[in-house]
């Protein structure tokens, strides 16, 4: 469950990139400026560089129905 909690922390952020480009428009630096802002705000976590957050949004992309996705995963039965 730990792996797809994470994954659906990465989705999310991804969907809310995507959310805040389409607000803002293209060119307003929404990665780099919410990278800046979540390190500043969690600097003991890794991983929220601009590129990471690069690659939230394109998995989001990727997967627009990932809740739905998730759901069915966690029905499936584990060993």
């Amino acid at each position: 469950t730990a792996n797809s909690q994470l994954l659906a922390s990465y989705w999310e952020v991804g969907q809310t990139i995507i959310q805040q480009e389409n607000e803002e428009g293209w060119g307003a630096k929404t990665v780099e400026r919410l990278s800046a802002d979540l390190r500043a705000e969690f600097e003991d976590m890794k991983g929220l560089s601009a590129r990471n957050l690069r690659y939230m949004r394109e998995f989001a992309k990727a997967y627009p129905h990932f809740s739905i996705l998730q759901q069915a995963a966690a029905k499936l039965p584990f060993g």
